[in-house]
């Protein structure tokens, strides 16, 4: 009698591929944080030059992108990367910016983004958006719009619902790593906006300290830096210089109260 066919075992599927293009380590390691231990392989570019290098070859199944970056933005990168053949030239894009408003979801759009998630990133948010674009074109529901950012309540300098949120998404020893990198970036970042005068850098300087303080709850100083950000865009010398001041204050301020509340040493 012929021996019983044994059953076969599936073939194991290979790791989703993601690619973070994003120019600051600690929005990096926040994302990996978020998306690694969901088995997906990630891997990181710091500007959007980088990401067209490393997605040239293909292989890639998403592409996460910051908007706001040095050597080449976001928007350009994604350009270029429609412009590339085969598969590379069709990996879907999704943005990732603290700019939600309608002119610009548009730009991302017009540039040949597939959607965006917001800054802060928000971890259900990020999660939902990749495995919706993992999936196969036809089984993908149509993302509901993304709402503007809720504006900044008057409660504190610290948002302790952000650190909560992170606290349970990295780890109470990871979330200190990341705070204090966090904290050496910010002061870095203090004293590059202090001593620069051109109106686009502060510009790039003050956005992206609206984004890193906002992903870590830092509340007065991301709302200082959002309004820096747009005087700046506004051309509004005066009161950039004004609140450009109240910078480094702040950023003490949120320094003083992680220590306080027992996330730093």
């Amino acid at each position: 009698m012929p021996s019983p066919l044994l059953p076969t075992e599936p073939e194991p599927t290979a790791p989703r591929r993601i690619l973070v293009v994003e120019d600051s380590p600690l929005n990096q390691t926040l994302v990996t944080a978020i998306l690694a231990p969901a088995g997906y392989r990630i891997e990181t570019a710091g500007n959007g030059l980088e990401a067209v290098m490393a997605a040239q070859d293909g292989g890639f199944d998403l592409i996460l992108m910051d908007v706001s970056m040095p050597e080449m933005d976001g928007l350009t990168a994604t350009r270029l990367l429609r412009g590339l053949p085969g598969a590379a030239g069709r990996v879907p894009v999704v943005a990732m910016t603290a700019d939600v408003g309608d002119g610009d979801r548009a730009r991302c759009r017009e540039a040949g983004m597939n959607d965006h998630v917001g800054k802060p990133i928000d971890r259900a948010q990020l999660l939902d958006t990749v495995a919706r674009w993992l999936r196969p074109a036809a089984e993908r529901e149509i993302p509901a719009p993304c709402a503007a950012a809720a504006a900044d309540e008057d409660g504190g300098v610290l948002d302790p619902e952000v650190l909560t949120q992170l606290g349970q998404d990295l780890g109470a020893e990871l979330l200190g790593e990341v705070l204090r990198q966090f904290v050496a970036e910010t002061r870095e970042r203090v004293e590059r906006i202090a001593g620069l005068s051109d109106l686009a850098l502060l510009t790039r300087e003050a956005h992206t300290l609206k984004s890193t303080a906002g992903t870590f709850g830092a509340r007065s100083l991301c709302a200082a830096a959002r309004a820096l950000e747009m005087a700046c865009r506004d051309g509004a010398a005066a009161p950039a210089e004004a609140l450009r001041g109240d910078i480094p204050r702040l950023a003490g301020e949120a320094i003083a109260a992680y220590r306080a509340a027992g996330y730093l040493d």
